[in-house]
């Protein structure tokens, strides 16, 4: 009977130890990525792996992976699932990898399994030479090798056939065999032994000759640190989308071609970062066919250079009208340490004059800062604004102290206190006797000393005061006086 109890206690203790020992912390073996697809028709991308070879493999996790990092995109909750299809895939417009993580029943996730990567496959229409050429990533699955490329199209609305069988070391082809004005849609299988393996995204392109934009339009030029922002937009219905930003050379009487870029859908946003922002210049923005000759231009347009004069407190601004050829509406806009804000608008002059004492109560900043912005009258509602350059003005740091108040006759001179042409960062204000008996102190700058101490006017004398402050810029100041009390 001992004998018994003995070994039924050794069985529990058997039974117990993996609980006694903590949970399962063994990671599960990775999963092995088969293959990954595309479908030309939906964009959607297929991964297939092969199963985990540890028993308590409950999940799968999928993963896109790039430049070293994987990020989750969705569960499946099989032990026994081997495939997933990711239908958010960005697989239509790039080359998307994949990875495969496996998790067992204690929520150990395995290491990530090997990536394969979608083919994506581009197309240019090549009007020049009447050809549309094709490039695709390669297929590398050192699992299933691929052995050959497929060259599938499609014409119009007709069935999509197998073209044209390329080895595997090729990844372009140039499409010849095509009418003017018809549609060919085309995408690449990998395949191995007459299998296939992996297929591209879809890529359609309208053969013919190009069609130029009814138009192009300068939306807004807005003037950022060392660099210019213009926004464009024009014929949706065009098929060509390579730009150019020209400036003209005074000197040679030329234009030069300073930026290039692509639009996509009827906008265009090009940035000329190193531009004499201080500089008017006058710009255009250009459209070449893909035998890189100009089809059609904007309108003329010019950066606004916004300038300052102070004279005393007075501010006057200067800028030039971005239109070389039509009327501007213009607002003025002031930043003085709280934000901007707008100033003045709907002017159809290119100057205007800011009074420094009629806001220097509120300036907080080291300097005040100036932009002036631009529509056409008759730009549609939601049109972006042309922005100048930004001149700044350096804050007037005046301090001025009264010399004598009358407490007792009421009105402006009742309250002792310094006026400032800013708003004091800190400040420490106190008022003494001639005896040094401190009587009124403040920290606040708007606060003034009534004349008063323990509630009662004192009598017209000479008293004392220190100041104690420091300005926006940063910079300590201290003053000492005296202020008299009159009768």
């Amino acid at each position: 009977m001992k004998s018994v109890r003995l070994i039924t206690m050794s069985l529990i203790c058997i039974v117990l130890m993996p609980c006694l020992a903590g949970q399962d912390e063994t990671q599960p073996l990775s999963p092995q990525l088969d293959m990954v697809t595309v479908d030309p028709l939906t964009g959607f991308a297929t991964v297939r792996w092969l199963l985990s070879a540890s028993p308590d493999v409950e999940s799968y996790v999928v993963y896109t992976f790039s430049d070293g990092t994987a990020s989750p995109i969705d569960t499946v909750r099989s032990p026994y699932e081997t495939m997933y299809t990711h239908t958010a895939s960005a697989a239509r417009y790039r080359s998307v990898t994949y990875v495969v993580a496996a998790v067992d029943s204690s929520l150990n996730i395995s290491p990530l399994s090997n990536s394969l990567s979608t083919i994506f496959l581009s197309s240019v229409n090549d009007t020049c030479n009447s050809t549309i050429n094709l490039a695709w990533t390669p297929y590398d699955n050192s699992f299933h090798p691929a052995g050959s490329y497929e060259v599938i199209v499609a014409t119009g609305s007709g069935p999509a056939i197998l073209h044209e069988t390329l080895p595997s070391t090729e990844t372009t082809y140039q499409f010849s065999d095509y009418d003017p004005g018809t549609e060919y849609c085309f995408f690449i299988t990998a395949s191995n032994d007459d299998a296939g393996l992996s297929t591209s995204n879809r890529e359609c392109v309208t053969t013919g000759s190009e069609t130029a934009p009814s138009f192009i339009s300068v939306d807004a030029v807005s003037v950022a640190e060392k660099a210019l922002q213009f926004i464009v937009s024009y014929d949706m219905s065009t098929t060509m989308d390579d730009f150019a930003l020209l400036q003209f050379n005074p000197v040679t009487a030329s234009w030069e071609n300073v930026v290039s870029a692509r639009g996509m859908n009827g906008a265009l946003n090009l940035s000329y970062p190193g531009a004499d922002t201080g500089r008017v210049s006058l710009y255009r923005i250009t459209i070449m066919n893909n035998c890189n000759v100009t089809v059609a231009s904007s309108g003329n347009i010019r950066n606004m250079v916004l300038e300052s004069v102070v004279t005393g407190a007075i501010i006057a601004l200067s800028w030039n009208n971005p239109f070389p050829e039509g009327d501007a509406l213009f607002s003025v806009w002031r930043e003085a340490g709280g934000g901007w804000s707008e100033m003045a608008s709907h002017l159809s002059d290119t100057t205007w004059s800011d009074d420094y004492s009629l806001f220097a109560d509120d300036v907080s900043a080291a300097e005040v800062a100036y932009q002036v912005t631009a529509t056409s009258p008759d730009a549609p509602a939601g049109t972006p604004l042309h922005r100048s350059s930004v001149t700044t003005v350096p804050a007037t740091l005046n301090i001025y102290i009264p010399n004598a108040f009358t407490p007792e006759r009421g009105g402006e001179n009742a309250v002792f206190k310094p006026e400032f042409s800013f708003i004091p960062v800190t400040y420490e204000f106190r008022v003494y006797s001639r005896g040094g008996v401190l009587l009124f102190q403040t920290s606040d700058y708007a606060t003034g000393w009534d004349g008063r101490s323990n509630g009662a006017i004192l009598p017209a004398d000479v008293y004392l005061y220190s100041l104690r402050l420091t300005t926006p810029t940063g910079r300590a100041e201290a003053r000492r006086g005296t202020v008299t009390i009159l009768p």
